[in-house]
């Protein structure tokens, strides 16, 4: 099966955003596999669900004020208890700068 590619946007802040993301997943019998955040504008999460949870997961997120774009194809999902990956890319909303982050200086 294809991996389900999720996008969202949020104004909630990103520290809160990704883990109410992550004990969301959590809640609905999922894991989180990686995630690649990019400073702080976006967080790229590769997540594995169970088929029949991808619509409670696109409702739970868009409650916690996650807008979703939600897949096409989610009513044909085949077996609900089938395991399914999937990334979400959440891009955040703010007038932050960019985050920076401090390289220690190494030898050589």
């Amino acid at each position: 099966m294809p991996i389900v590619m999720l996008t969202a946007v949020t104004h909630v802040e990103r520290k809160a955003a990704t883990s109410f993301v992550f004990d969301t997943v959590n809640r609905l019998g999922g894991w989180i596999d990686d995630v690649h955040m990019y400073s702080n504008l976006m967080n790229t999460i590769r997540l594995t669900l169970p088929a029949g949870a991808f619509a409670a997961f696109v409702e739970a997120l868009q409650a916690g004020h996650i807008a979703v774009d939600p897949p096409e194809g989610l009513g044909n999902i085949g077996d609900p208890a089938a395991e399914r990956m999937a990334t979400l890319q959440l891009t955040f909303i703010h007038d932050e700068p960019d985050l920076k982050r401090e390289l220690p200086a190494v030898p050589g």
